[in-house]
Protein backbone atom coordinates (compact mmCIF):
# COMPACT_ATOMS: atom_id res chain seq x y z
CA UNK A 1 0.00 0.00 0.00
CA UNK A 2 1.29 3.16 -0.76
CA UNK A 3 2.16 6.11 1.84
CA UNK A 4 -0.68 8.16 -0.30
CA UNK A 5 -2.98 5.95 0.45
CA UNK A 6 -2.37 5.35 3.95
CA UNK A 7 -2.36 8.89 4.56
CA UNK A 8 -5.93 9.30 2.41
CA UNK A 9 -7.30 6.31 4.80
CA UNK A 10 -5.32 8.10 8.07
CA UNK A 11 -6.97 11.12 7.08
CA UNK A 12 -10.86 9.16 6.48
CA UNK A 13 -10.27 8.05 9.51
CA UNK A 14 -9.53 10.32 11.50
CA UNK A 15 -12.33 12.50 10.02
CA UNK A 16 -15.14 9.66 10.91
CA UNK A 17 -13.63 9.95 14.71
CA UNK A 18 -13.36 13.45 14.56
CA UNK A 19 -15.65 14.89 17.94
CA UNK A 20 -16.56 17.78 15.72
CA UNK A 21 -18.45 15.27 13.20
CA UNK A 22 -22.12 15.31 12.39
CA UNK A 23 -23.22 12.47 10.12
CA UNK A 24 -25.92 12.70 7.54
CA UNK A 25 -28.51 10.54 9.15
CA UNK A 26 -28.37 12.53 12.27
CA UNK A 27 -28.05 15.92 10.47
CA UNK A 28 -31.65 14.86 8.55
CA UNK A 29 -33.07 13.23 11.78
CA UNK A 30 -32.94 16.72 13.68
CA UNK A 31 -33.87 18.40 10.89
CA UNK A 32 -37.60 16.92 11.33
CA UNK A 33 -39.64 18.54 14.13
CA UNK A 34 -37.83 22.01 12.87
CA UNK A 35 -39.33 21.93 9.38
CA UNK A 36 -42.50 20.99 10.96
CA UNK A 37 -42.78 23.69 13.38
CA UNK A 38 -41.11 26.38 10.69
CA UNK A 39 -44.71 25.48 8.14
CA UNK A 40 -46.32 25.47 10.95
CA UNK A 41 -45.09 28.75 11.77
CA UNK A 42 -45.82 30.14 7.87
CA UNK A 43 -49.12 28.22 8.45
CA UNK A 44 -50.44 30.12 11.72
CA UNK A 45 -49.16 33.88 9.95
CA UNK A 46 -51.97 33.50 7.79
CA UNK A 47 -54.28 33.71 10.53
CA UNK A 48 -55.38 37.60 9.86
CA UNK A 49 -56.23 37.16 6.47
CA UNK A 50 -57.81 33.93 7.27
CA UNK A 51 -59.98 36.05 9.33
CA UNK A 52 -60.57 39.10 7.50
CA UNK A 53 -60.81 37.76 4.04
CA UNK A 54 -62.48 34.19 4.70
CA UNK A 55 -64.71 34.84 7.99
CA UNK A 56 -65.16 38.50 7.58
CA UNK A 57 -63.90 39.35 10.92
CA UNK A 58 -61.91 42.92 11.43
CA UNK A 59 -58.68 42.98 11.26
CA UNK A 60 -57.92 45.15 14.40
CA UNK A 61 -59.54 42.88 16.12
CA UNK A 62 -57.86 39.48 15.20
CA UNK A 63 -54.23 41.85 15.46
CA UNK A 64 -54.97 41.75 19.21
CA UNK A 65 -56.59 38.26 19.38
CA UNK A 66 -53.20 37.24 17.75
CA UNK A 67 -51.45 39.31 19.85
CA UNK A 68 -52.90 38.40 23.00
CA UNK A 69 -52.08 34.77 22.36
CA UNK A 70 -48.57 35.32 21.61
CA UNK A 71 -48.42 37.55 24.70
CA UNK A 72 -49.68 34.45 27.07
CA UNK A 73 -47.45 32.10 24.99
CA UNK A 74 -44.62 34.33 25.86
CA UNK A 75 -45.65 33.93 29.46
CA UNK A 76 -45.96 30.15 28.80
CA UNK A 77 -42.38 28.93 27.41
CA UNK A 78 -40.62 30.97 30.70
CA UNK A 79 -42.87 28.23 32.17
CA UNK A 80 -42.65 25.36 30.12
CA UNK A 81 -38.57 26.04 30.47
CA UNK A 82 -39.10 25.41 33.88
CA UNK A 83 -41.05 22.65 33.89
CA UNK A 84 -38.30 21.16 31.13
CA UNK A 85 -35.35 21.99 33.30
CA UNK A 86 -37.50 20.17 36.43
CA UNK A 87 -38.24 17.24 34.58
CA UNK A 88 -37.21 13.74 35.87
CA UNK A 89 -35.08 11.34 33.34
CA UNK A 90 -37.05 8.52 31.23
CA UNK A 91 -36.26 5.82 29.23
CA UNK A 92 -36.64 8.22 26.64
CA UNK A 93 -34.27 10.88 28.06
CA UNK A 94 -35.47 14.15 29.84
CA UNK A 95 -36.08 16.61 26.93
CA UNK A 96 -36.94 14.02 24.11
CA UNK A 97 -40.72 13.41 25.73
CA UNK A 98 -41.62 16.53 24.69
CA UNK A 99 -41.07 16.24 21.24
CA UNK A 100 -44.75 14.41 20.96
CA UNK A 101 -46.26 18.35 21.48
CA UNK A 102 -46.15 18.99 17.51
CA UNK A 103 -49.24 16.43 16.90
CA UNK A 104 -51.12 19.03 19.15
CA UNK A 105 -49.62 22.00 17.47
CA UNK A 106 -51.33 20.52 14.12
CA UNK A 107 -54.23 19.60 15.36
CA UNK A 108 -55.10 22.53 16.85
CA UNK A 109 -53.56 24.58 13.72
CA UNK A 110 -56.67 22.66 12.02
CA UNK A 111 -58.86 23.37 14.89
CA UNK A 112 -57.98 27.40 13.68
CA UNK A 113 -58.72 26.97 10.11
CA UNK A 114 -61.71 24.91 10.81
CA UNK A 115 -64.29 28.32 12.22
CA UNK A 116 -67.68 26.64 12.28
CA UNK A 117 -70.58 29.28 10.08
CA UNK A 118 -71.56 31.53 13.39
CA UNK A 119 -71.71 35.37 14.39
CA UNK A 120 -68.65 37.09 14.08
CA UNK A 121 -68.06 37.13 18.28
CA UNK A 122 -68.66 32.91 17.75
CA UNK A 123 -65.75 32.93 15.07
CA UNK A 124 -63.62 35.21 17.16
CA UNK A 125 -63.69 33.20 20.21
CA UNK A 126 -63.29 30.00 18.04
CA UNK A 127 -59.68 31.65 16.39
CA UNK A 128 -58.55 32.68 20.21
CA UNK A 129 -59.45 29.49 21.71
CA UNK A 130 -57.53 27.48 19.24
CA UNK A 131 -54.74 29.93 18.83
CA UNK A 132 -54.40 29.58 22.36
CA UNK A 133 -53.91 25.39 22.15
CA UNK A 134 -51.66 25.91 19.34
CA UNK A 135 -49.25 28.91 20.36
CA UNK A 136 -49.84 28.76 24.17
CA UNK A 137 -49.50 24.96 25.15
CA UNK A 138 -48.58 22.89 22.73
CA UNK A 139 -45.98 25.20 20.91
CA UNK A 140 -44.46 26.35 24.10
CA UNK A 141 -43.65 22.49 25.43
CA UNK A 142 -42.31 21.79 21.90
CA UNK A 143 -39.94 24.61 21.99
CA UNK A 144 -39.28 24.60 25.94
CA UNK A 145 -37.44 21.43 25.68
CA UNK A 146 -35.18 22.39 22.09
CA UNK A 147 -31.68 23.55 24.04
CA UNK A 148 -31.34 20.72 26.76
CA UNK A 149 -31.96 18.19 23.71
CA UNK A 150 -29.14 19.91 21.76
CA UNK A 151 -27.00 20.08 24.55
CA UNK A 152 -27.88 15.90 25.89
CA UNK A 153 -28.05 14.67 21.73
CA UNK A 154 -24.63 16.58 20.73
CA UNK A 155 -21.58 17.77 22.48
CA UNK A 156 -19.04 20.76 21.32
CA UNK A 157 -19.87 24.51 20.20
CA UNK A 158 -18.46 23.72 16.86
CA UNK A 159 -20.98 20.86 16.66
CA UNK A 160 -24.06 23.00 17.72
CA UNK A 161 -23.50 25.50 14.76
CA UNK A 162 -23.32 22.03 12.35
CA UNK A 163 -26.80 20.83 13.53
CA UNK A 164 -27.96 24.47 13.63
CA UNK A 165 -26.88 25.32 9.76
CA UNK A 166 -27.06 21.93 8.57
CA UNK A 167 -30.31 21.81 9.57
CA UNK A 168 -31.36 24.95 9.07
CA UNK A 169 -30.43 24.04 5.33
CA UNK A 170 -32.49 21.68 4.61
CA UNK A 171 -35.69 23.36 6.90
CA UNK A 172 -35.20 26.12 4.23
CA UNK A 173 -35.70 23.94 1.37
CA UNK A 174 -38.52 22.72 3.01
CA UNK A 175 -39.84 25.80 3.40
CA UNK A 176 -39.29 27.25 -0.11
CA UNK A 177 -41.00 23.85 -1.52
CA UNK A 178 -43.75 24.91 0.81
CA UNK A 179 -43.61 28.57 0.58
CA UNK A 180 -44.04 27.90 -3.34
CA UNK A 181 -46.86 25.26 -3.01
CA UNK A 182 -48.73 27.72 -0.57
CA UNK A 183 -49.75 30.83 -2.05
CA UNK A 184 -50.82 28.55 -5.06
CA UNK A 185 -52.92 26.68 -2.88
CA UNK A 186 -54.27 29.73 -1.43
CA UNK A 187 -55.35 31.30 -4.82
CA UNK A 188 -57.57 28.30 -5.31
CA UNK A 189 -58.93 28.07 -2.28
CA UNK A 190 -59.95 31.51 -2.51
CA UNK A 191 -62.67 33.01 0.36
CA UNK A 192 -64.55 29.53 0.94
CA UNK A 193 -64.22 28.05 4.47
CA UNK A 194 -64.57 24.29 3.57
CA UNK A 195 -61.86 24.73 1.10
CA UNK A 196 -59.18 26.21 3.66
CA UNK A 197 -60.27 23.69 6.26
CA UNK A 198 -59.15 20.85 3.83
CA UNK A 199 -56.35 22.37 2.35
CA UNK A 200 -54.87 22.90 6.03
CA UNK A 201 -55.94 19.24 6.74
CA UNK A 202 -53.63 17.90 3.76
CA UNK A 203 -51.06 20.04 5.06
CA UNK A 204 -51.32 19.04 8.98
CA UNK A 205 -51.37 14.78 8.41
CA UNK A 206 -48.16 14.89 6.79
CA UNK A 207 -46.31 17.51 9.17
CA UNK A 208 -47.21 15.94 12.58
CA UNK A 209 -46.08 12.79 11.21
CA UNK A 210 -42.49 14.25 9.78
CA UNK A 211 -42.55 16.50 12.88
CA UNK A 212 -41.99 12.98 15.35
CA UNK A 213 -39.11 12.14 13.03
CA UNK A 214 -36.84 13.72 15.80
CA UNK A 215 -38.42 11.93 19.14
CA UNK A 216 -38.20 8.56 17.12
CA UNK A 217 -34.62 8.82 15.49
CA UNK A 218 -32.73 10.99 17.91
CA UNK A 219 -31.52 9.48 21.25
CA UNK A 220 -30.04 12.00 24.38
CA UNK A 221 -26.73 10.50 24.97
CA UNK A 222 -24.86 12.97 27.00
CA UNK A 223 -25.06 14.23 30.48
CA UNK A 224 -24.91 17.94 30.94
CA UNK A 225 -25.72 17.93 34.94
CA UNK A 226 -24.54 15.71 37.84
CA UNK A 227 -26.71 13.75 39.84
CA UNK A 228 -26.44 15.01 43.51
CA UNK A 229 -27.56 18.27 43.45
CA UNK A 230 -31.57 19.51 43.78
CA UNK A 231 -33.91 20.54 41.20
CA UNK A 232 -33.91 23.84 39.74
CA UNK A 233 -35.77 25.98 41.60
CA UNK A 234 -37.67 29.59 40.52
CA UNK A 235 -34.95 31.03 42.91
CA UNK A 236 -31.98 29.61 40.84
CA UNK A 237 -33.88 31.00 37.48
CA UNK A 238 -34.08 34.53 38.87
CA UNK A 239 -30.52 34.24 40.46
CA UNK A 240 -28.99 33.82 36.78
CA UNK A 241 -31.65 36.53 34.93
CA UNK A 242 -30.57 39.07 37.14
CA UNK A 243 -26.77 38.14 36.82
CA UNK A 244 -26.86 37.04 33.08
CA UNK A 245 -27.57 40.40 31.33
CA UNK A 246 -26.14 38.78 27.86
CA UNK A 247 -29.23 36.24 27.72
CA UNK A 248 -31.15 39.76 26.89
CA UNK A 249 -29.12 40.58 24.13
CA UNK A 250 -29.51 37.16 22.73
CA UNK A 251 -33.72 37.60 23.69
CA UNK A 252 -33.46 40.99 21.59
CA UNK A 253 -31.90 39.92 18.73
CA UNK A 254 -34.70 37.07 18.31
CA UNK A 255 -37.69 39.32 19.30
CA UNK A 256 -36.27 41.61 16.31
CA UNK A 257 -35.92 39.16 13.52
CA UNK A 258 -39.21 37.45 14.69
CA UNK A 259 -41.16 41.10 14.21
CA UNK A 260 -39.45 41.44 10.97
CA UNK A 261 -40.48 38.16 9.54
CA UNK A 262 -43.84 37.36 11.34
CA UNK A 263 -45.92 40.33 10.49
CA UNK A 264 -47.52 38.55 7.42
CA UNK A 265 -48.16 41.81 5.46
CA UNK A 266 -46.36 40.20 2.19
CA UNK A 267 -49.97 38.38 1.15
CA UNK A 268 -51.26 41.99 1.61
CA UNK A 269 -48.42 43.40 -0.38
CA UNK A 270 -48.82 41.39 -3.18
CA UNK A 271 -52.37 41.44 -3.38
CA UNK A 272 -52.79 45.22 -3.67
CA UNK A 273 -49.29 46.92 -4.91
CA UNK A 274 -47.73 43.68 -6.72
CA UNK A 275 -51.45 42.99 -7.93
CA UNK A 276 -50.93 39.21 -7.95
CA UNK A 277 -51.28 36.83 -4.79
CA UNK A 278 -50.07 33.90 -6.75
CA UNK A 279 -46.60 35.62 -7.60
CA UNK A 280 -45.10 35.04 -3.75
CA UNK A 281 -44.18 31.99 -5.33
CA UNK A 282 -41.91 33.56 -6.99
CA UNK A 283 -40.12 35.82 -3.89
CA UNK A 284 -40.69 32.36 -2.46
CA UNK A 285 -37.41 30.87 -4.17
CA UNK A 286 -35.26 33.56 -2.83
CA UNK A 287 -33.94 31.28 0.33
CA UNK A 288 -32.32 28.77 -2.45
CA UNK A 289 -30.09 31.87 -3.29
CA UNK A 290 -29.08 32.35 0.38
CA UNK A 291 -28.75 28.96 1.23
CA UNK A 292 -25.16 28.27 0.67
CA UNK A 293 -24.63 30.62 3.11
CA UNK A 294 -25.89 28.22 6.04
CA UNK A 295 -23.37 26.30 5.63
CA UNK A 296 -20.63 28.66 5.87
CA UNK A 297 -21.72 29.82 8.88
CA UNK A 298 -19.68 27.09 11.23
CA UNK A 299 -16.77 28.67 9.22
CA UNK A 300 -18.03 32.36 9.97
CA UNK A 301 -18.16 31.81 13.44
CA UNK A 302 -14.97 30.42 14.10
CA UNK A 303 -13.41 33.45 11.86
CA UNK A 304 -15.21 36.17 12.88
CA UNK A 305 -17.55 35.20 15.87
CA UNK A 306 -21.46 34.86 16.08
CA UNK A 307 -21.90 38.13 16.83
CA UNK A 308 -19.96 40.10 13.61
CA UNK A 309 -22.09 37.51 11.55
CA UNK A 310 -24.87 38.34 13.03
CA UNK A 311 -24.07 42.36 12.91
CA UNK A 312 -23.25 41.33 9.19
CA UNK A 313 -26.68 40.25 8.95
CA UNK A 314 -28.80 42.80 10.21
CA UNK A 315 -26.77 45.33 8.23
CA UNK A 316 -28.09 43.52 5.21
CA UNK A 317 -31.75 43.91 6.73
CA UNK A 318 -31.27 47.33 6.92
CA UNK A 319 -30.86 47.45 3.58
CA UNK A 320 -34.02 45.20 2.85
CA UNK A 321 -36.10 47.55 4.12
CA UNK A 322 -35.09 50.06 2.80
CA UNK A 323 -35.43 48.83 -0.56
CA UNK A 324 -39.16 47.30 0.59
CA UNK A 325 -40.11 50.96 0.98
CA UNK A 326 -38.98 52.30 -2.38
CA UNK A 327 -40.21 48.59 -4.75
CA UNK A 328 -44.26 49.49 -4.89
CA UNK A 329 -45.45 46.98 -7.70
CA UNK A 330 -41.66 46.68 -9.13
CA UNK A 331 -41.13 42.86 -8.61
CA UNK A 332 -37.46 42.87 -8.99
CA UNK A 333 -36.98 45.44 -6.26
CA UNK A 334 -39.26 43.32 -4.01
CA UNK A 335 -36.94 40.25 -5.00
CA UNK A 336 -33.70 42.08 -3.92
CA UNK A 337 -35.70 43.14 -1.02
CA UNK A 338 -36.32 39.43 0.39
CA UNK A 339 -33.05 38.58 -0.80
CA UNK A 340 -31.65 40.79 1.67
CA UNK A 341 -34.13 40.34 4.35
CA UNK A 342 -33.59 37.05 4.09
CA UNK A 343 -29.61 37.21 4.96
CA UNK A 344 -30.52 39.39 7.44
CA UNK A 345 -32.48 36.61 9.28
CA UNK A 346 -30.68 33.31 8.62
CA UNK A 347 -27.84 34.26 11.27
CA UNK A 348 -30.06 34.77 14.32
CA UNK A 349 -32.18 32.17 13.54
CA UNK A 350 -29.27 29.78 12.92
CA UNK A 351 -27.14 30.90 15.22
CA UNK A 352 -29.23 31.79 18.51
CA UNK A 353 -28.69 28.20 19.85
CA UNK A 354 -25.59 28.50 19.89
CA UNK A 355 -25.62 31.84 21.99
CA UNK A 356 -27.80 30.17 24.31
CA UNK A 357 -25.99 27.62 25.26
CA UNK A 358 -22.86 29.92 25.04
CA UNK A 359 -24.70 31.52 27.95
CA UNK A 360 -25.91 28.66 29.73
CA UNK A 361 -21.34 27.55 30.07
CA UNK A 362 -21.43 31.32 31.59
CA UNK A 363 -23.91 30.77 34.23
CA UNK A 364 -22.17 27.31 35.24
CA UNK A 365 -18.38 29.22 34.88
CA UNK A 366 -20.43 31.57 37.43
CA UNK A 367 -21.44 29.07 40.02
CA UNK A 368 -24.56 29.21 38.80
CA UNK A 369 -27.32 26.57 37.13
CA UNK A 370 -26.87 26.03 33.80
CA UNK A 371 -30.78 25.46 33.36
CA UNK A 372 -30.40 25.44 29.29
CA UNK A 373 -34.40 24.92 28.81
CA UNK A 374 -34.64 28.14 30.69
CA UNK A 375 -32.41 29.91 28.91
CA UNK A 376 -34.10 28.87 25.66
CA UNK A 377 -37.58 29.77 27.13
CA UNK A 378 -36.02 33.19 27.45
CA UNK A 379 -35.40 33.68 23.94
CA UNK A 380 -38.61 31.91 23.26
CA UNK A 381 -40.41 34.26 24.84
CA UNK A 382 -39.42 36.95 22.99
CA UNK A 383 -39.75 35.00 19.69
CA UNK A 384 -43.15 34.53 21.11
CA UNK A 385 -43.60 37.88 21.72
CA UNK A 386 -42.14 39.52 18.28
CA UNK A 387 -44.14 37.18 16.69
CA UNK A 388 -47.57 38.55 18.20
CA UNK A 389 -46.29 41.90 17.92
CA UNK A 390 -45.64 41.39 14.22
CA UNK A 391 -48.97 40.02 13.32
CA UNK A 392 -50.79 42.32 16.01
CA UNK A 393 -49.19 45.16 13.86
CA UNK A 394 -50.18 44.50 10.73
CA UNK A 395 -53.84 43.94 11.66
CA UNK A 396 -53.75 47.31 14.21
CA UNK A 397 -51.86 49.25 11.22
CA UNK A 398 -54.16 48.36 8.54
CA UNK A 399 -57.55 49.05 10.68
CA UNK A 400 -55.82 52.32 11.70
CA UNK A 401 -55.34 53.01 7.83
CA UNK A 402 -58.83 51.95 6.80
CA UNK A 403 -57.78 48.71 5.38
CA UNK A 404 -61.22 47.23 4.43
CA UNK A 405 -61.80 43.80 2.69
CA UNK A 406 -64.89 43.84 1.00
CA UNK A 407 -63.01 47.09 -1.24
CA UNK A 408 -61.27 46.13 -4.51
CA UNK A 409 -58.86 48.56 -4.23
CA UNK A 410 -57.52 49.96 -0.58
CA UNK A 411 -57.51 53.87 -0.14
CA UNK A 412 -53.70 55.56 -0.37
CA UNK A 413 -53.49 55.35 3.88
CA UNK A 414 -53.75 51.61 4.01
CA UNK A 415 -51.48 51.27 1.22
CA UNK A 416 -49.24 53.13 3.37
CA UNK A 417 -49.87 51.12 6.39
CA UNK A 418 -48.99 48.06 4.00
CA UNK A 419 -45.34 49.64 2.88
CA UNK A 420 -44.70 50.78 6.54
CA UNK A 421 -45.04 47.36 7.91
CA UNK A 422 -43.34 45.63 4.96
CA UNK A 423 -40.23 48.34 5.34
CA UNK A 424 -40.39 51.10 7.74
CA UNK A 425 -40.69 48.90 10.46
CA UNK A 426 -37.37 46.11 9.92
CA UNK A 427 -35.14 49.04 8.36
CA UNK A 428 -35.76 49.98 12.76
CA UNK A 429 -35.42 46.83 14.43
CA UNK A 430 -32.22 46.17 12.39
CA UNK A 431 -30.25 49.29 13.54
CA UNK A 432 -31.07 47.73 17.05
CA UNK A 433 -29.78 45.11 16.16
CA UNK A 434 -26.21 46.18 14.73
CA UNK A 435 -26.41 48.45 18.14
CA UNK A 436 -26.86 45.60 20.94
CA UNK A 437 -24.25 43.03 19.46
CA UNK A 438 -21.16 45.65 20.35
CA UNK A 439 -21.51 44.53 23.86
CA UNK A 440 -22.21 41.11 23.17
CA UNK A 441 -18.89 41.10 21.16
CA UNK A 442 -16.94 41.60 24.05
CA UNK A 443 -18.66 38.68 25.72
CA UNK A 444 -17.84 36.47 22.96
CA UNK A 445 -14.21 37.02 23.41
CA UNK A 446 -14.42 35.56 26.91
CA UNK A 447 -15.84 32.63 26.25
CA UNK A 448 -12.73 30.91 25.05
CA UNK A 449 -11.10 31.56 29.08
CA UNK A 450 -14.48 30.78 30.47
CA UNK A 451 -15.37 27.30 28.70
CA UNK A 452 -10.88 26.46 29.29
CA UNK A 453 -11.62 26.84 32.90
CA UNK A 454 -14.52 25.24 33.43
CA UNK A 455 -13.18 21.93 31.78
CA UNK A 456 -10.52 22.17 34.21
CA UNK A 457 -13.13 22.19 36.86
CA UNK A 458 -15.79 19.51 35.41
CA UNK A 459 -12.63 17.20 34.29
CA UNK A 460 -12.74 15.79 37.81
CA UNK A 461 -16.25 14.66 37.49
CA UNK A 462 -16.92 11.56 34.82
CA UNK A 463 -20.66 11.98 35.28
CA UNK A 464 -20.72 15.69 33.19
CA UNK A 465 -19.81 16.02 29.75
CA UNK A 466 -16.98 18.76 29.93
CA UNK A 467 -17.43 21.32 27.50
CA UNK A 468 -15.09 21.62 24.16
CA UNK A 469 -12.17 24.53 24.60
CA UNK A 470 -11.89 26.60 21.32
CA UNK A 471 -8.46 28.07 21.29
CA UNK A 472 -6.20 29.44 18.39
CA UNK A 473 -5.38 25.63 17.20
CA UNK A 474 -8.21 24.40 16.78
CA UNK A 475 -10.93 22.93 19.13
CA UNK A 476 -9.88 20.34 21.64
CA UNK A 477 -12.27 18.60 24.32
CA UNK A 478 -11.77 18.02 27.77
CA UNK A 479 -11.66 13.86 28.73
CA UNK A 480 -14.24 11.95 27.33
CA UNK A 481 -17.77 12.08 28.82
CA UNK A 482 -19.93 9.08 30.21
CA UNK A 483 -22.77 8.64 27.85
CA UNK A 484 -25.88 8.83 29.62
CA UNK A 485 -27.78 5.24 28.55
CA UNK A 486 -31.29 6.99 28.41
CA UNK A 487 -33.07 3.97 27.07
CA UNK A 488 -32.92 2.55 30.01
CA UNK A 489 -35.18 3.78 33.96
CA UNK A 490 -31.44 4.70 35.50
CA UNK A 491 -29.74 7.83 36.78
CA UNK A 492 -31.68 11.39 37.61
CA UNK A 493 -29.19 13.98 36.44
CA UNK A 494 -29.23 17.18 37.42
CA UNK A 495 -26.57 20.35 37.32
CA UNK A 496 -23.84 21.30 39.34
CA UNK A 497 -22.27 24.27 39.98
CA UNK A 498 -18.40 24.13 40.03
CA UNK A 499 -18.41 27.57 41.77
CA UNK A 500 -20.90 26.59 43.96
CA UNK A 501 -18.94 27.05 46.54
CA UNK A 502 -17.38 30.61 45.65
CA UNK A 503 -21.02 32.24 45.37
Amino acid sequence: MSSATTDRAARRAAKKNSPERLSAGATLAWTTTGASGAVNVIVLSYVVFYGTDVLGLNAALLGVLALLSKVLEAVAVIIAGWIVDRSPETRWGKARPYELSIVGVWAATWMLFSTPDMNDVGKAVWVFVALFFANVVFTSLLGANDVLYLARAFRGRVVYAKVASRTGFFTVLAVVAFNVALPILIAQAGTSAPAWSMMILFIAVPMAVIGLGRFIFVKEKYQTEAADVPKVTFRDIIDVLKSNKYIWIVAGITFVSTVASGTGVLIYYFKYLVGDIALMSVVALIPLLVLPSLLIFPWLMKKIGASRTITFGAIAGVLGGIVMIFAGGNLLLVFLASILSSLGILPVTFLAQVLILDNATYNQWSGRRRIESTMGAITAFAQRLGNGIGAGLTGVVLGLTGYDAALAEQPSSAITGIVVVAGVVPAVLWVGVILVMRPYRKFEQMLPTITEELAVVLAGDPDIDAPAVEGEHGTKFAPEPVAADTDADTSTPSSSSPKASDS
